[in-house]
């Protein structure tokens, strides 16, 4: 389906919605496809909606001409449905198709909705893709969405994330001000030991150990990110460190964004932040346990990116609570080290 004859058919604009309400990581991941919408349509308006507190990830970005910011609530819904009425859309993809973005695209009124083919919400869509199950790559996943609008993607494109230059400064300002050192003389290394769910957190001690190596090794600073709801994981990394660590405060994500870009080298869990730093294009180290590395973290080959896991035969088991956590318990210092050395140690000045 080509999407300029539609609009031109139906007297539009060739302006096109996409979709993916959270989280973070889930987010991010989606940013190809704005891409390669406004490659395939280069004289299009791409807007993308998004729940509020993920929203701010998508500023920047040069491919989006606009971002509605869904709201909590039932008010939230009818506002965001009459902005959408507003921008009168004619096409929208939905890369979430979870009960609330199905029913707020379907009281929309764009007339092609484009969905995944799940349950019986798989009927608010005009459109529906199934993706192959070879294709297991979160990226590839969503990319494969738009053979339904004729656009001849590249299925081995990245996530990415922007920063306007005030905010690369900023970034680089907090972080010399935090650690009071300044980045012409001490490169930085970040680590996130949080996680949305215990089973996918690496032992506090052992990211501890990890900063130890990393400090003894290289003239490095180490800063710990903390998240919402677990600042302590943050502050017991640093407590069981031989060492004096920076644990930054809690921040905004475009704050964390403007420091990871000054940063040489991210460690972290499988979440949002590991998404973001991949997003940035800077050298990330991403700790799995419970989930498909293939799937969630599909970049191991290319580059600076490299993948820390046991594959143990229990995994994947999606649980949120593991008694034993040897996926993790069992992933030594020693072989995340080595995995950071290889994606990282050619950039820092020893």
């Amino acid at each position: 389906m080509d999407l300029e004859k539609e609009a031109k058919k139906r007297k539009l604009k060739t302006r096109i919605l996409v979709t993916r309400l959270r989280y973070l990581g889930d987010v991010i991941i989606t940013t190809p496809v704005i891409r390669a919408l406004k490659i395939r349509y280069p004289g299009a308006e791409i807007y993308y909606l998004a729940e509020s507190k993920y929203a701010s990830v998508l500023q920047q970005n040069p491919y989006l001409d606009g971002i509605i910011r869904l709201e909590d609530g039932l008010s939230g819904t009818i506002k965001a449905i009459r902005e959408i009425r507003r921008k009168r859309f004619v096409a929208v993809v939905d890369l979430f198709y979870n009960p609330r973005s199905a029913s707020i695209l379907f009281f929309s009124g764009v007339p092609i909705r484009l969905g995944g083919n799940r349950r019986a919400r798989k009927m608010f869509y005009t459109q529906n893709f199934k993706v192959p199950p070879e294709i297991r790559s979160c990226v590839q996943h969503h990319l494969f969405s738009l053979s339904n609008f004729d656009c001849n993607v590249r299925m081995n494109e990245f996530p990415r994330v922007y920063l306007s230059t005030e905010e690369k400064k900023k970034g680089k300002r907090i972080l010399e001000d935090m650690t009071g050192v300044k980045l012409e003389r001490k490169s930085v290394i970040a680590i996130h030991p949080g996680g949305t769910f215990q089973s996918k957190r690496w032992p506090v001690s052992y990211f501890a150990l990890l900063a130890d190596m990393i400090i003894e090794s290289f003239n490095v600073k180490v800063v710990v990110i903390r998240s919402p709801g677990q600042e302590s994981l943050a502050q017991n990394v640093n407590d069981l460190s031989k060492y004096k660590l920076t644990v930054l405060p809690l921040l905004s994500i475009r704050i964390i964004a403007s420091i990871l870009n000054v940063c040489e080298g991210v460690i972290a869990n499988d979440g949002g932040i590991l998404h973001l730093s991949v997003a940035l294009k800077k050298p990330t180290i991403g700790i799995f346990g419970p989930t498909e590395p293939d799937i969630w973290f599909p970049y191991e080959n290319n580059g600076i990116f490299r993948l820390a896991t046991k594959n143990l035969e229990c995994a994947p088991c999606h649980k949120d609570y593991c008694e034993t956590l040897e996926c993790l318990r069992d992933l030594k210092v020693e072989k995340v080290f080595s995995k950071f050395l290889d994606a990282v140690d050619w950039k820092i000045s020893s």
